[in-house]
């Protein structure tokens, strides 16, 4: 009975196949770590590349509305070169601090149903970093809590100064 490609005739043939296996498992460990680390830097180097061909086409816009200003004789407005930016919009204290609020009671909530729930066969060391892990949403919360408090002094500054 002749084998169906499931099975392996010689040891040669398993070799092979065994090596092209663990060179594919190599290989995406490796793409893995590159597009964990490479990923994020390759997105901020796309930003700043949009953000300046857009100001580089602003300037450009700029300056040929003052070359066609200069060749007709016109007068140049002392605006023409003001940077063109919009004002920036002041956040909202109360509401990122409560998404700071519920960022870390959910990452805590996560963990305390991974660990403490239905996984019973984790090891200690498991536990423990779990158990870490699910710690670290205390800094959001508190980062949270900060951000309200700055809320409500901000809220009292302003009904200070109105009153005055």
């Amino acid at each position: 009975m002749q084998p169906n490609g499931y099975f392996f005739t010689s040891k040669e043939k398993f070799k092979n196949h065994f090596f092209t296996i663990l060179n594919l498992k190599v290989m995406e460990s490796i793409l893995a770590i590159i597009g964990i680390f490479f990923l994020p830097i390759a997105m901020i180097i796309f930003i700043v590349w949009v953000k300046s061909s857009e100001r580089r086409k602003l300037y450009q816009l700029q300056a040929e509305l003052y070359a066609k200003a200069l060749e007709k004789g016109q007068p140049l407005q002392a605006d023409l070169f003001v940077e063109l930016k919009e004002p920036k919009k002041k956040g909202n204290p109360l509401k990122t601090g409560l998404v700071c609020i519920s960022a870390g009671i959910g990452i805590a909530l996560f963990v305390w149903l991974f660990v403490f729930t239905g996984f019973d066969d984790l090891k200690a060391d498991a536990v423990i970093l779990f158990r870490l892990i699910g710690s670290l949403g205390i800094i959001p919360f508190v980062i949270g809590i900060a951000y309200v408090i700055i809320h409500f002094i901000e809220k009292k500054k302003a009904a200070n100064d109105n009153a005055q």
